[in-house]
Protein backbone atom coordinates (compact mmCIF):
# COMPACT_ATOMS: atom_id res chain seq x y z
CA UNK A 1 0.00 0.00 0.00
CA UNK A 2 1.24 3.48 -0.80
CA UNK A 3 3.07 4.25 2.44
CA UNK A 4 0.05 3.41 4.59
CA UNK A 5 -2.11 5.54 2.29
CA UNK A 6 0.23 8.46 3.06
CA UNK A 7 -0.78 8.18 6.68
CA UNK A 8 -4.39 9.09 5.93
CA UNK A 9 -3.67 12.11 3.75
CA UNK A 10 -5.09 10.75 0.49
CA UNK A 11 -8.74 10.62 1.65
CA UNK A 12 -8.57 14.38 2.29
CA UNK A 13 -6.97 14.95 -1.09
CA UNK A 14 -9.63 12.82 -2.79
CA UNK A 15 -12.27 14.93 -1.06
CA UNK A 16 -10.67 18.10 -2.42
CA UNK A 17 -10.55 16.61 -5.93
CA UNK A 18 -14.23 15.72 -5.66
CA UNK A 19 -15.16 19.25 -4.56
CA UNK A 20 -13.16 20.72 -7.45
CA UNK A 21 -14.87 18.35 -9.90
CA UNK A 22 -18.32 19.30 -8.62
CA UNK A 23 -17.51 23.02 -8.93
CA UNK A 24 -16.11 22.43 -12.42
CA UNK A 25 -19.23 20.51 -13.49
CA UNK A 26 -21.59 23.13 -12.05
CA UNK A 27 -19.63 25.92 -13.73
CA UNK A 28 -19.93 24.07 -17.07
CA UNK A 29 -23.67 23.79 -16.48
CA UNK A 30 -23.96 27.54 -15.85
CA UNK A 31 -21.77 28.41 -18.85
CA UNK A 32 -23.97 26.20 -21.04
CA UNK A 33 -27.07 27.95 -19.71
CA UNK A 34 -25.41 31.31 -20.38
CA UNK A 35 -24.47 30.26 -23.94
CA UNK A 36 -28.08 29.20 -24.53
CA UNK A 37 -29.33 32.61 -23.38
CA UNK A 38 -26.80 34.38 -25.58
CA UNK A 39 -27.77 32.28 -28.61
CA UNK A 40 -31.42 33.32 -28.34
CA UNK A 41 -33.06 36.68 -28.61
CA UNK A 42 -32.76 38.61 -25.41
CA UNK A 43 -32.98 42.19 -24.31
CA UNK A 44 -29.63 43.73 -25.28
CA UNK A 45 -29.60 45.81 -22.10
CA UNK A 46 -28.89 42.54 -20.25
CA UNK A 47 -25.70 41.90 -22.21
CA UNK A 48 -23.49 43.74 -19.72
CA UNK A 49 -24.69 41.59 -16.81
CA UNK A 50 -24.35 38.40 -18.85
CA UNK A 51 -20.77 39.34 -19.75
CA UNK A 52 -20.01 39.84 -16.07
CA UNK A 53 -21.33 36.36 -15.28
CA UNK A 54 -19.29 34.92 -18.15
CA UNK A 55 -16.18 36.56 -16.71
CA UNK A 56 -16.96 35.24 -13.23
CA UNK A 57 -17.39 31.71 -14.59
CA UNK A 58 -14.10 31.91 -16.48
CA UNK A 59 -12.36 33.09 -13.31
CA UNK A 60 -13.90 30.14 -11.47
CA UNK A 61 -12.46 27.81 -14.14
CA UNK A 62 -9.02 29.35 -13.61
CA UNK A 63 -9.23 28.93 -9.85
CA UNK A 64 -10.34 25.30 -10.16
CA UNK A 65 -7.45 24.54 -12.52
CA UNK A 66 -4.96 26.24 -10.20
CA UNK A 67 -6.17 24.40 -7.10
CA UNK A 68 -6.30 21.08 -8.94
CA UNK A 69 -2.63 21.64 -9.83
CA UNK A 70 -1.76 22.58 -6.24
CA UNK A 71 -3.48 19.46 -4.87
CA UNK A 72 -1.55 17.32 -7.35
CA UNK A 73 1.73 18.99 -6.35
CA UNK A 74 1.01 18.42 -2.66
CA UNK A 75 0.31 14.75 -3.33
CA UNK A 76 3.56 14.44 -5.27
CA UNK A 77 5.53 16.01 -2.43
CA UNK A 78 4.01 13.60 0.05
CA UNK A 79 4.54 10.60 -2.23
CA UNK A 80 8.14 11.37 -3.20
CA UNK A 81 9.41 12.26 0.23
CA UNK A 82 9.74 9.98 3.16
CA UNK A 83 6.88 11.10 5.39
CA UNK A 84 9.05 10.41 8.43
CA UNK A 85 11.47 13.07 7.17
CA UNK A 86 8.71 15.67 6.80
CA UNK A 87 7.63 17.34 9.99
CA UNK A 88 3.98 16.57 10.73
CA UNK A 89 3.50 20.26 11.50
CA UNK A 90 4.63 21.12 7.95
CA UNK A 91 2.20 18.66 6.43
CA UNK A 92 -0.59 19.91 8.67
CA UNK A 93 0.14 23.52 7.69
CA UNK A 94 0.19 22.69 3.97
CA UNK A 95 -3.08 20.80 4.26
CA UNK A 96 -4.70 23.48 6.40
CA UNK A 97 -3.73 26.09 3.81
CA UNK A 98 -5.06 23.95 0.96
CA UNK A 99 -8.27 23.28 2.87
CA UNK A 100 -8.75 27.01 3.38
CA UNK A 101 -8.23 27.64 -0.35
CA UNK A 102 -10.75 24.94 -1.26
CA UNK A 103 -13.27 26.34 1.24
CA UNK A 104 -12.74 29.85 -0.14
CA UNK A 105 -13.32 28.62 -3.68
CA UNK A 106 -16.45 26.77 -2.60
CA UNK A 107 -17.80 29.92 -0.95
CA UNK A 108 -16.97 31.99 -4.05
CA UNK A 109 -18.70 29.46 -6.25
CA UNK A 110 -21.78 29.39 -4.01
CA UNK A 111 -22.00 33.18 -4.29
CA UNK A 112 -21.64 33.19 -8.08
CA UNK A 113 -24.15 30.36 -8.44
CA UNK A 114 -26.70 32.07 -6.19
CA UNK A 115 -26.24 35.40 -8.00
CA UNK A 116 -26.71 33.74 -11.39
CA UNK A 117 -29.82 31.82 -10.30
CA UNK A 118 -31.37 35.01 -8.93
CA UNK A 119 -30.47 36.90 -12.10
CA UNK A 120 -32.00 34.20 -14.29
CA UNK A 121 -35.32 34.47 -12.45
CA UNK A 122 -35.64 38.13 -13.32
CA UNK A 123 -35.36 38.67 -17.08
CA UNK A 124 -35.34 35.11 -18.36
CA UNK A 125 -38.13 33.39 -16.46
Amino acid sequence: MMQDNLNGHLPQHESWKYILKVIEDETIFFKTKLAHILSNDFEKSYLHHLEIFQHRFLKMDEQVALLRHEVRELEEVLQKNNLAAIHPESIALLEKTMGAKIDGLRQSFDTVAADFRIYLRQPFS
